[in-house]
C-alpha cells in the first residue's frame, strides 16, 4: 500500500482543537486503516475468528465522524472545497468499505459456527460485545 493510499486527512491535523489531550493528537489514522487492512485480510484468510480490533475501530469511527462533519462544514460554493470534499468523501467511503467487509467476515463466521463459538471460551474472547449477543440470539 503506498502513502498515497492512506486514510490521509491532510485537513484533520488543523482541526485537532487545542482542548484534545496529547495522547489523542498522536493517533495516525493512517497506520489505524493499515492497521484495520490487515486485519481484514487476516480474517478472511483465517479459518476460525481471530480477535476483535476494538481500539483500532473505535478510533476509526470517531475519524470517520469527524471527518464526515469537517466535509459537511466546507463551503459547497468553493470549487476547491467542492473537489477536497469529494476526495475526502471517497476516501471515507474506501475505509468504510473496509471496515463493513470486516465486519460481514466477521458475522459470517459466527453464523456458519455459532455453536462453536458458544461453547469454546477461548473464542467467545475474541468476540466483541455485540458479536457475542449476535451470536447467542442467532442460536
Amino acid at each position: 500500500m503506498s502513502d498515497d493510499d492512506d486514510f490521509n486527512f491532510s485537513g484533520y491535523n488543523t482541526r485537532i482543537s487545542a482542548s484534545r489531550e496529547p495522547d489523542v493528537e498522536a493517533i495516525d489514522p493512517a497506520g489505524d486503516v493499515a492497521h484495520l487492512t490487515q486485519a481484514w485480510i487476516d480474517e478472511r484468510a483465517a479459518p476460525d475468528l481471530l480477535q476483535y480490533q476494538e481500539q483500532c475501530i473505535q478510533r476509526l469511527l470517531a475519524k470517520i465522524e469527524e471527518q464526515t462533519l469537517f466535509i459537511e462544514e466546507l463551503d459547497p460554493r468553493n470549487d476547491t472545497s467542492v473537489i477536497l470534499s469529494i476526495l475526502y468523501q471517497t476516501e471515507l467511503e474506501r475505509v468504510k468499505f473496509v471496515l463493513r467487509s470486516y465486519l460481514r467476515t466477521r458475522i459470517s463466521k459466527i453464523e456458519r459456527f455459532c455453536a462453536f463459538v458458544l461453547q469454546d471460551a477461548a473464542t467467545r474472547k475474541r468476540l466483541s460485545r455485540a458479536e457475542l449477543l449476535y451470536a447467542e440470539k442467532y442460536e
